[in-house]
Parts: structure tokens; C-alpha cells; sequence
């Protein structure tokens, strides 16, 4: 009786609810749904990178779309898993089949420290209670407005008053009384006694009236008044021109424990935008951590805005250390170095940019380590006990400075000015840059990764001993006292700052814009539907999922494809509406309207499109190396007829991997390819393995026979020597492969082909250009555009294939490279580098064969 008294209760709410209630239950319900599924999405910890920004609800279609990617993304994991079972099938017979490798269930929420390097630091400031992920950051932009009605109406100038304040103390003085300063002066006096023919008194007063000069230019004037000014002010200027500034709430949480643990935080971002300095000052201070002193060039010194970023922490250093009358400026550089000692010893944080200068091409640069080097040398004379490291990344969807095409195109670059500063600000202003994210890296010890760095340096320094005696060299780019480094020291620092970018380039933020850009140029670059670019995005999309990217993007790939396509911009990307009819026996059946894409692949906009293309390489490079290596190695049997038919092309694994090496050898000024603690050659296996997987190549047999086979392991047997090194001596023999000649396969190599290409084409016309050397030299900016020239002409001839090879840091590159080779000699003549051959590569001959070395990576292959 009870529960046919629910019952017609039931029905009469039911009744009541859908005939007076309608509209308002609706909502009601969509809540009530909206929290039952985050319940439930929390206990199954699904990854769901479309889930949008908790301030707002989900509707009823809002649910239903969101159930439906997920069963896509079940769909396509499935899928996966099937093609690598089915792979592997060939193999049951002589081993057990491969085990698919799970799709990956969530996405890290921060790039975790190297445990090889910093064992005891992947443990530390993150508590076992934060070690869960989270798929969305917090925007920046938005402000808690608060209990109280004064909060609610000035949100922003309340949350600028609870900032936690600091004190930023100065080390003027401290500075000018040190010793180590005291002796340069005393150095930079004698001299000028030995030189001008002055008095002592009359050289010490001068050296000392200077010493006081480049400090009071160099030092910086940290306000924490300016700061909350600064701060109050981008809370309004910056959402005019960027949609979101994202930040994951965990990071800052680890970075307010290590501003807690008493140790100065050094800072080092990527470079991408003089927005960086600004954007990192204004998280840490929003967030109540201690905002650091920032090292920025002295060409960002101009009226007001040099004032300004002084006021926010920035101090002024020389791009280029001039020489005084033909010498160093050892003065300079002795107050460099006590400024930034002293800083670290009154508890002041550093920020600097680890590559230099911003990056012109849109992938990391060669790390600059003279500040680094300071740092590890405050360290290692005990004026600090440690320093926690903290690697930063940002990305942005359109970046905010413009681009970098005429500094590419080899037009000098146009210096800082107060009038191209208001400039640039007014353009800024009216401009739509979509998403800006920022990732900070987990922080790790700065002594415990020496420790093991110099415990790796100490084994191989025993194992070569005999070799190789300790040596010291000169410093270019020395800032402390003396210039002569030992070749170990300058070894370690070198490690530590390519670690940093190499950590750091894996955990950049990947943008839509970036993912865009990439699938344009490398595999629609003659245009597409917009269907077909969906299509790959998705693939794509799959691919750094599974990977555990750091993806900065969320919603239907439709919808982030159009959102990118827009900030990019029709200078970049065409996009145009076409109506298709089908014909049946010439009469129209069907009208249907496509939108077909484009991307502008021609000068000078191609090179700002391959801009953001370039953030992507970074995670294909090793694949794209693999691959090049490989059409090395088979150039003259992959078009040949007769070993198409006998579908039997085939590359021995110890060719293959040499080859590979070679491109690494050829690139290494363009890519960091592993940390220092990594051996590239075994990645570079692993990679063949994975390419194996995909079957791209498929491994044939180890071509020994039974007998060689039994007395390898016999002789394996006896042999003393570690299981480790008995790898490293063997793996790379007899192990062959097979080119799959399957069109879909054949459509993926090319694609990973292609992704290296405009930097094989342009170091092949700079080592052809090296004829223009034969017999005479050149200054640097004469021989760079020799090589300029003879790019422009690869391309209208079409011996170049894309336009982005026409670019000039590749080319400054190259001529590290052919110096590294001691095919190149530089002498330095009053701050110009003048280039000419050595005497043995002096010749046609010799200088055509530097050219085919590299040529040889550049051919083309027919996949039709």
C-alpha cells in the first residue's frame, strides 16, 4: 500500500513539474546531471581534457557530447590496441606476441624532474596527496571578488592589497666593498697605468668612478609598489588582447612550498616574447611567492619602459661583453659576477633566460651559460649551501611580439625604441592572441644534479684517463674572475643548461595553433577539406595523448581547428567555401559546399607559419631522423622497379643507426635531442623499434646462422663483461629490416620526412655556398648572404622545396657546424668574424664533398 502511495505521489509531481515547472526544472535537472557525472568522472579519474572551466555548467547536449567523445576516444583506443596486436602477429611462432601498451588514463600535471639525475628531488614538494592530475588550469585573469561589498565592487584593487609583501633589499654597497671587485679594479688600474702612462691614484679613482657607473646602470630597483601597480594594471589591459592566461593550481602549490624551503629559486624559462618577463612577475606575485631579480639586455633600457621593468626586478646586462682597447673587460665582468653573487647571498630569487635571446624560429635554442655558470660558482665557493632549478615553459596561441621574418630574411634588426615601444603596445592592444599557459617544471637541487653529473663525468673521465689529461681553454663568454676554465667545468655547466632546455622543450604547453600550423605545412601543404584536417587532428591529437603531451587545448577538434584558423589569421591560412557537385551519367544529383584549406606557403609568410610549426618538432624529431637516416640509406633502391616488385628492400640496423647519427651529428646546433644523462644512440634503437610497431619497417631476422648463433651464446657465457656493455657492443649487428612499401605507410614516412627537410636544404646550399670560399675569405654577414643568394635560387629552380629553408639562424648554424667539422676557420677582426677554408678543404674537390655528405639526407622520394 506504502509504495502505491509513492507512486501516485510520484505521478502527481511528475504531473505538476512538466506542466507549471517546465523551463525552471529543466535547469534543475541539468545540474543534478552535471554533478552526478563530475562525481563520477572524479572516482574513475577518466581523463577529460574537453571538461570546460569550472565556473560554468554543462547543458543537457553539453553532457550528451561529452559521452560521445568519450566513447570515441574508448573507439579509437580500441582500434589502436587492435593494430598493434595485429602487427605483432606475425611473430607468435618464434616468441610470445607483444602486449598492447595501455591507453594512457590521465595527463601529468607537471613535467616531473629527471630521476636519474635528481633521485631525491622527484619525491620532494609534491605530497603524495598532490600527486593526482588535473586535465584544466586556472585563469589568472579571473578574480575571486570576495565576501564583502567593497571586494565585490574593487575586486581588483582587494586582491592586489592582500599580496604578500616582501622586502627587496639592495647590495649596492655590499657590492662595491668585495674583495673579488676590489682586486679587478685594482687589475683594470694597472693597466691603464701600464697603457695611458697616468698616475696610480689618478687609474684607481677612474677604475673605481666606472666599477660605480656600470652597477648603478646594471642594478635593479625591485619595488614591491610598483609591482602591485603593475599587477592592478594587467589585470585590466591584458584580457583586451588574450583570452586566458592558464596556470595549473598544483604547480603553484609545489612552487609555494619551495619559496617556503629558505633556498634561492633560480627561474629558467624558454624564450619567446618580452611578455614573458612580465607574465611570470605577475603569477608568482598573485600567488604570494617571491618575485625574483630578472637578467634582460641592456637594449631594453629605453625611456619609461626600462625604468618601468627595473622597477619589477629586471637587471641590465650587455648582450655582447665589448672589449676595452682590443682586451676583456674584465671590470665589467667582475661586477657582473659580485652583483649577482651578492643578490643570491641576501635571499634575492633569478630569473634568466637560459637560451639568451627569443627564440626566432619557434623551437628551443643553444643554451647561453654564462649566468648559469655564476650561479654554479656561487655554489661551489659556499656562498649559497644549494639552489632549487625551476625549468619554465610558456606558449601562446599568437605571439604577442609580431615575428621574427626580416631578422630571418637577413635584415638587420631594429633596436628598441621609446617611439616602436608605444607602438608595438597601441598594435597589441587592438590584436586577438588567444591563450597564453605556463608551466612550471617540478624544481629540483642544483647540487644534488652536480653530484650526479660529476659522478657520470668522473666515470668517463676514468675510462678515458689515458687518452685524454685535464684540460683548460679559454673562456669567450667567461663572467667570473678569471677566463681560463677547465674543460670539465665547462663540460658540467654545458649539461645542466641543455638538461634544463631539453625538460623544458618537452613540457611546453602545445597550443592549437601550434598543432594547426604543423599539419598544414608538413602533410597539406597544397590544401585540404576541412573534414580531412579534422580527421588528422584527431590522429594527431591521439598520438601526443598517448604520449602524455602537455596539451593545452580541450572541445571538439572542429571547434579548436576554427578557433585556431582564427587567431592565425588569413595572412597565414586560406580558407575557402567551394561547392562540389556529384554526377551520376552527367546529370547533378547532389550540391554539397566544402570549405577547403590552405596554408599561405610563400615569402615572407610561410616563415612566420612555420614559426609555430616549429614547437611540434620537438616531439616527432627523433622519428623524422629515423626516417631520414633511412632514405639515406635506400635512396637508390626505393624508386628502382625491380625491388619494388620483389617487394624486398632491405637496410641492416648498424646502417641504418649510422646514418642516424649523422643527421644527429649534422643537426646537433639545431636540436637537443636527449639529456646529457641519456645515451643517444640507444634512443635512437628504441626509436627504430617504435617505427617497427607502426610498421613502417618490419624487422626480417638477425641473419646468423644456428651454429653462429650457438657460439655467440657460448662465447656470451664466458665473457666478463656487464650484460649493460654486452648491449651497447652487440646490438647493432646482423639485425635487419624491411621497408613496407604499403601506401599508407609510405604517406607516413614522407610525412616524418618532410618534417626535417627545410633544415637539410638549408645547410645544403650553405655547404654548396662553401665554393664561394675557395681561394679567399669572407666576413660573416658577406658569406651569409652568398648563402641567402643561393637558397633564392634553389627555390625558383625548385632544387628547394620549401620556403622556410630561406631562413637565417639555420644558416648561422651551419657555420658552427663546418667550424666544429675544422672545415671552417674564424678569425675574429675588430668585432667582425671573418671565414675562410682550411688549407686541406681549400679545393673544389674537398668542399664538393662536405656538400654530398649532407645532400645525400636531402633526397626526394616518388610515393606516387
Amino acid at each position: 500500500m506504502d509504495g502505491l502511495v509513492e507512486l501516485f505521489l510520484f505521478c502527481g509531481a511528475l504531473y505538476y513539474i512538466f506542466n507549471w515547472r517546465a523551463n525552471n526544472m529543466v535547469d534543475v535537472l541539468s545540474t543534478r546531471l552535471q554533478e552526478v557525472y563530475a562525481q563520477w568522472e572524479a572516482r574513475t579519474e577518466m581523463a577529460t581534457t574537453e571538461t570546460l572551466d569550472s565556473g560554468s555548467r554543462l547543458s543537457y547536449d553539453g553532457l550528451r557530447r561529452a559521452g560521445q567523445q568519450y566513447q570515441k576516444r574508448k573507439t579509437q583506443s580500441r582500434e589502436q590496441a587492435r593494430k598493434v596486436r595485429d602487427n605483432n602477429l606475425y611473430r607468435i611462432k618464434e616468441s610470445e606476441p607483444v602486449a598492447p601498451t595501455p591507453p594512457p588514463q590521465i595527463v601529468p600535471f607537471l613535467n616531473r624532474c629527471c630521476g636519474q639525475c635528481n633521485p631525491s628531488s622527484t619525491n620532494t614538494l609534491v605530497s603524495s596527496a598532490q600527486k593526482h592530475y588535473q586535465t584544466t588550469g586556472t585563469n589568472i585573469l579571473l578574480v575571486d571578488p570576495g565576501p564583502s561589498l567593497v571586494s565585490k565592487i574593487f575586486c581588483h584593487i582587494a586582491n592586489v592589497y592582500a599580496f604578500k609583501k616582501y622586502d627587496y633589499p639592495r647590495v649596492t654597497q655590499t657590492v662595491l666593498t668585495d674583495e673579488r671587485l676590489k682586486e679587478a679594479i685594482k687589475q683594470a688600474a694597472d693597466e691603464s697605468v701600464k697603457d695611458d702612462g697616468v698616475t696610480v691614484l689618478e687609474a684607481l679613482a677612474k677604475a673605481e668612478e666606472r666599477a660605480r657607473t656600470i652597477l648603478a646602470q646594471m642594478q635593479s630597483s625591485l619595488s614591491d609598489a610598483l609591482l602591485r601597480l603593475t599587477a592592478w594594471t594587467l589585470y585590466k589591459v591584458l584580457p583586451c588582447f588574450i583570452q586566458s592566461a592558464v596556470v595549473q593550481p598544483i604547480q603553484i602549490d609545489m612552487l609555494k612550498k619551495a619559496n617556503d624551503c629558505g633556498l634561492p629559486l633560480i627561474f629558467l624559462p624558454l624564450h619567446r616574447s618580452h611578455l614573458d618577463y612580465v607574465m611570470i612577475s605577475f603569477i608568482l606575485l598573485s600567488n604570494d611567492i617571491r618575485n625574483p631579480l630578472i637578467a634582460a639586455g641592456d637594449n631594453l633600457k629605453i625611456p619609461f619602459f626600462g625604468w618601468l621593468l627595473s622597477g619589477l626586478g629586471a637587471f641590465y646586462i650587455k648582450r655582447r661583453i665589448d672589449p676595452v682597447l682590443g682586451r676583456k673587460d674584465m671590470l665589467y665582468r667582475a661586477v657582473l659576477h659580485t652583483y649577482l653573487v651578492e643578490s643570491l647571498r641576501a635571499g634575492h630569487n633569478i630569473e634568466f633566460f637560459i637560451e639568451g635571446g627569443r627564440t626566432r624560429t619557434g623551437k628551443p635554442c643553444m643554451p647561453k651559460v654564462g649566468i648559469l655558470s655564476v650561479i654554479l660558482d656561487a655554489y661551489m665557493d659556499g656562498t649559497i649551501d644549494d639552489a632549487l632549478i625551476v625549468p619554465v615553459s610558456m606558449n601562446y596561441e599568437r605571439l604577442v611580439d609580431g615575428n621574427f621574418v626580416r631578422e630571418q630574411l637577413g635584415q638587420p634588426k631594429k633596436m628598441e625604441t621609446f617611439g616602436t615601444a608605444i607602438s608595438a603596445l597601441w598594435s597589441t592592444l587592438m590584436g586577438n592572441y588567444g591563450i597564453v599557459k605556463v608551466d612550471f617544471s617540478q624544481p629540483f637541487s642544483l647540487r644534488e644534479m652536480l653530484k650526479s653529473l660529476q659522478a657520470q663525468q668522473n666515470k668517463l673521465t676514468v675510462q678515458s684517463a689515458a687518452s685524454r689529461p685535464l684540460k683548460s681553454t679559454v673562456s669567450s663568454s667567461s663572467l667570473y674572475g678569471t677566463d681560463v676554465v677547465s674543460e670539465e667545468y665547462r663540460q658540467l655547466v654545458d649539461c645542466i643548461a641543455k638538461h634544463v632546455i631539453h625538460d623544458c622543450a618537452k613540457s611546453t604547453p602545445i597550443m592549437s595553433t601550434n598543432v594547426v600550423a604543423f599539419l598544414l605545412l608538413n602533410k597539406f601543404r597544397d590544401g585540404c577539406t576541412l573534414d580531412r584536417l579534422v580527421e588528422s587532428f584527431d590522429s594527431i591529437r591521439q598520438e601526443l595523448e598517448w604520449s602524455q603531451r602537455n596539451i593545452a587545448f580541450c572541445g571538439e577538434s572542429i571547434d579548436i581547428i576554427n578557433h585556431a584558423l582564427d587567431i592565425l589569421g588569413p595572412g597565414l591560412v586560406k580558407q575557402q567555401r567551394q561547392e562540389v557537385t556529384d554526377t551520376v551519367e552527367g546529370q547533378a544529383i547532389r550540391n554539397e559546399v566544402i570549405v577547403a584549406i590552405r596554408p599561405v606557403s610563400i615569402l615572407p609568410n610561410v616563415i612566420e607559419l612555420s614559426y609555430y610549426s616549429n614547437s611540434m618538432l620537438v616531439h616527432y624529431v627523433l622519428d623524422s631522423v629515423v626516417v631520414t637516416a633511412l632514405y639515406g640509406s635506400l635512396h637508390s633502391q626505393i624508386n628502382d622497379p625491380q625491388a619494388i616488385a620483389n617487394n624486398n628492400i632491405t637496410v641492416f640496423q648498424d646502417t641504418l643507426l649510422e646514418k642516424a647519427l649523422k643527421v644527429c651529428d649534422i643537426l646537433k646546433y639545431e636540436f637537443i635531442f636527449c639529456r646529457p644523462c641519456q645515451d643517444l644512440e640507444t634512443l635512437l634503437i628504441e626509436t627504430i623499434n617504435n617505427l617497427t610497431t607502426t610498421s613502417i619497417i618490419t624487422l626480417k631476422e638477425e641473419a646468423y646462422t644456428e651454429e653462429e648463433l650457438w657460439s655467440r651464446r657460448y662465447a656470451r657465457n664466458l665473457d666478463d663483461s656487464s650484460d649493460e656493455e654486452y648491449a651497447v657492443t652487440n646490438r647493432t649487428k646482423k639485425i635487419e629490416y624491411k621497408l613496407n612499401l604499403d601506401t599508407e605507410c609510405s604517406r607516413r614516412m614522407e610525412f616524418l620526412h618532410t618534417l626535417l627537410r627545410p633544415f637539410v636544404d638549408t645547410y645544403t646550399m650553405s655547404a654548396f655556398a662553401l665554393r664561394k670560399l675557395v681561394g679567399r675569405s669572407l666576413t660573416e654577414r658577406d658569406l651569409l648572404y652568398e648563402v641567402l643568394a643561393e637558397i633564392k635560387t634553389g627555390l625558383d629552380r625548385g632544387i628547394v622545396n620549401y620556403g622556410e629553408s630561406l631562413c637565417v639562424d639555420p644558416i648561422k648554424n651551419s657555420f658552427k657546424l663546418f667550424e666544429k667539422w675544422e672545415v671552417l676557420e674564424c678569425h675574429p677582426q675588430e668585432n667582425v668574424k671573418i671565414y675562410y677554408l682550411k688549407e686541406e678543404y681549400d679545393n673544389d674537390k674537398a668542399a664538393n664533398q662536405i656538400y654530398e655528405s649532407i645532400a645525400t639526407f636531402k633526397w626526394t622520394r616518388n610515393i606516387d
